[in-house]
C-alpha cells in the first residue's frame, strides 16, 4: 500500500471529501426533483449507510465498535443536530438552486473558525487565513445580489440556508468535540453511532 506523508494525506483527504459532498448535492437535488420527500430521502440514506457499516464488519471488512452508554450519551445531542442540519440541507434543495446551498456551506468556515477559537482552544484565523476568508463573504455577496430568486423572494430565499449554516456550523464544532472526548477503537465509529441514533428523528420527520 502507498504510504503518503502527513501533508499529501490531509490533501488527498480535503480533495475526496470535496469530491463526496459535492457529489452528493446534486444527487440529492436530482432525487428530490422525482421524490420531493426530504425526510425520507434521508431515511434510506442513512439506514443504507447502517446495512454498508455491519455489513463491511459481517465480511471481515471492517470492525466497529460495541455500543456503549458512554458513547451514546454525547452522540445523543450531536444526532440532534445532524439530523436538524440534515433536514435543512434536503428543505434548502426542495426549496432553492444547488449554488445557494454550495454558497451556504462555503460560509461555514467563517463561523467555525471563531468558534474552535472560543470553544476548543485553537488560535484565531492568522491575517493570511481572514485574507483568504474574506473572499468568501465576497463571494457570498455577489451571488446574493445576482441571484434572481433572491431577487424575487427578498431575505425570505433565505431562510432555509441560513438555518442550514447555523446547525452545520454547531455541528462541526460540537463534532470535533465529540471525537476529542469520546475514544472510539475503530474509524467507523463515529459513522455507526450518527447514522444509529439519525435515523429515529429523521423518520419522524418523515412521518
Amino acid at each position: 500500500m502507498l504510504k503518503l506523508s502527513p501533508r499529501a494525506e490531509v490533501i488527498a483527504s480535503v480533495i475526496s471529501y470535496s469530491l463526496c459532498s459535492g457529489s452528493l448535492v446534486l444527487v440529492n437535488k436530482l432525487i428530490l426533483h422525482f421524490l420531493p420527500f426530504p425526510s425520507l430521502v434521508i431515511v434510506v440514506q442513512l439506514l443504507s449507510s447502517i446495512f454498508m457499516v455491519y455489513g463491511a464488519n459481517f465480511f471481515g471488512v471492517m470492525p466497529i465498535d460495541d455500543f456503549k452508554w458512554e458513547f451514546f450519551k454525547p452522540y445523543m445531542i450531536y444526532t440532534v443536530a445532524f439530523s436538524t442540519g440534515v433536514y435543512t440541507n434536503m428543505m434548502c434543495l426542495n426549496t432553492s438552486n444547488v449554488e445557494t446551498v454550495i454558497v451556504a456551506r462555503a460560509c461555514s468556515p467563517l463561523v467555525v473558525s471563531v468558534l474552535d477559537a472560543m470553544f476548543l482552544g485553537r488560535e484565531m484565523p492568522s491575517k493570511r487565513s481572514i485574507a483568504a476568508l474574506s473572499m468568501i463573504i465576497v463571494g457570498a455577496y455577489g451571488y446574493a445580489s445576482t441571484d434572481k430568486q433572491f431577487q424575487e423572494q427578498g431575505s425570505s430565499a433565505f431562510f432555509w440556508p441560513t438555518l442550514y449554516l447555523g446547525l452545520i456550523t454547531f455541528e462541526m464544532v460540537y463534532g470535533k468535540q465529540i471525537i476529542r472526548s469520546v475514544k472510539f477503537k475503530t474509524v467507523s465509529g463515529p459513522v455507526q453511532y450518527t447514522n444509529l441514533l439519525g435515523w429515529p428523528p429523521m423518520f419522524a420527520f418523515a412521518a
